[in-house]
């Protein structure tokens, strides 16, 4: 496929280089291999149960020691809620709706239970002030939901949605983050988010900021054009918008591995920004990433003691010590009867780390913990179904073995010993991306993801699964998880 000047042009004003361009054209005709399973991640191989003693000790140690670190959360929160509410757009494409919600005849069960839990909503009593829902009929009533000069529910950010009733009044996945950040990450948010987004989301924390006399230090970043990828059409064929110039998209959330690379925190706690509990489950949520933090601070220290002895005082280092903290904790062998001894001890030490919590698996769609093959070696990942080859019955059965999933929940270190950050880009297992297959101007094209950011973007991490229980992850991907009891204050 031949660039023209004009292209290459295009290239470099997104800050990308006509290189990178090439290999991701490359990367649709010869595609990525599926990573190789070796085993699901289990309790006492790969995932570590704490018992409620170590819980106590290490939430403890969070809440005493975390002060003489710079904390902070970091919430990709940059989606719109339109894939939240796909069923409602079905709805209005599909169905009879000239009579009111309640009477009109829904072929589907999940209609159906939209329209019988309508007033369990925390959204329900400002969408009814619109017009009553029970008087109007069902497209209107809808489209006052959907629509912007509704509520907009359709394409506002999930962040700005009313998720809860918290005492006589809705509460939003905004005000929940805030929350917990004043119990366990120092008052410090990061959301990554759309641009366009960006007003509502500042004027809406200044409002809950004043109302609940919280002192938050917020800050914000939007996914860097550069990080974008081009797309072919199903044939490999480059694309072309209307002006003819070269058609680029978002790359999935491991795009945000440069928003996350940008971050002085010494301790980051991510997740995602669905992820939100009521009020009444909130001191439960908070003491886990209490423990979480612990066990990082706990990981990070002992990682950084020896860190320091490799570069200051080798002859002080107990190498048996070492090889079992290492495969004890990360799952990572080191031969210390190895004439490289040294380098490769370097090599595991100088690590990003990441304490991850791993609920029990519930049927939520998504990634889960594996022990794969990754250069020849043995490791812990985060792997999703669209990774692994479905063809291969041996590698289905073992994915199918998981007993756990990845709620994005997790505590992250970036700096070394000496408070010097690793460039993360350097730990990415760059054969991990995805072809995905989306629409643009109502056709079919190939859009390439890069590794996914708790995925391939962070292959080459330090890598600690911890159980959790599934009580702790409250996602809302669709309008009718609202429903669920986890949800309902």
């Amino acid at each position: 496929m031949r660039l023209e000047a004009k292209d290459i042009e295009q290239i470099k004003l997104r800050d990308l280089e006509v290189s990178e361009v090439m290999q991701q054209l490359e990367h649709f005709k010869q595609g990525f291999q599926p990573v190789t399973l070796i085993r699901p991640a289990l309790v006492g191989d790969g995932i570590t149960r704490l018992s409620a003693e170590s819980r106590d000790r290490l939430a403890g140690k969070y809440e005493l020691e975390h002060r003489s670190y710079v904390v902070e959360k970091f919430v990709p929160a940059s989606g719109a809620a339109t894939r939240m509410f796909k069923l409602l757009f079905e709805l209005l494409s599909n169905e009879n709706l000239d009579k009111p919600l309640a009477e009109c005849v829904l072929e589907t069960p999940e209609a159906q239970q939209f329209v019988s839990g309508l007033e369990q909503f925390a959204f329900y009593e400002e969408w009814n002030a619109l017009g009553s829902i029970r008087d109007l009929d069902g497209r209107t009533a809808l489209m006052n939901l959907l629509n912007w000069n509704g509520l907009g529910y359709g394409s506002k950010p999930k962040a700005l949605l009313a998720f809860h009733k918290e005492g006589g009044r809705s509460t939003s996945p905004l005000f929940t983050h805030a929350r917990e950040s004043l119990a366990y990450s120092q008052s410090r948010l990061h959301f990554t988010i759309s641009e366009e987004h960006r007003a509502a989301i500042e004027a809406e924390l200044a409002a809950l900021s004043k109302q609940n006399q919280w002192h938050l230090e917020c800050t914000f970043s939007h996914q860097k054009p550069s990080t974008d990828t081009i797309a072919v059409d199903l044939d490999n064929k480059i694309i072309r918008g209307a002006n003819g110039e070269l058609l680029f998209r978002p790359a999935g959330h491991g795009a945000l591995l440069q928003n996350l690379n940008a971050r002085k925190a010494d301790f980051i706690f991510i997740k995602n920004i669905d992820n939100v509990c009521p009020l009444r489950s909130l001191d439960q949520h908070n003491y886990y990433k209490k423990v979480l933090g612990g066990l990082a601070l706990e990981i990070t220290q002992e990682l950084h003691r020896y860190q320091g002895l490799l570069d200051k005082d080798q002859a002080s280092i107990d190498w048996p010590q070492l090889s079992h903290f290492l495969l004890k904790n990360f799952g990572l062998t080191l031969n210390i009867s190895e004439a490289n001894c040294f380098s490769h001890a370097r090599e595991l030490l100088f690590r990003p780390i990441r304490v991850c919590a791993m609920v029990p698996n519930e049927n939520e769609p998504g990634g889960g913990p594996f022990w794969i093959l990754l250069n020849g070696q043995e490791t812990l990942q985060i792997i999703e179904s669209a990774q692994i080859d479905k063809a291969n019955t041996q590698q289905l059965e073992i994915m199918n073995q998981s007993t756990h999933f990845n709620p994005v929940d997790m505590v992250v270190s970036r700096l070394d010993y000496q408070g010097r950050p690793y460039a993360l880009n350097d730990f990415v297992d760059h054969s991990q991306g995805f072809i995905a297959q989306k629409s643009h101007a109502g056709n079919p094209i190939k859009a390439l993801e890069l590794p996914g950011l708790w995925n391939g973007a962070m292959a080459h991490w330090n890598t600690l699964f911890v159980e959790v229980p599934a009580e702790t992850f409250n996602p809302a991907k669709t309008v009718l998880d609202l429903l669920k009891p986890s949800h309902q204050a």
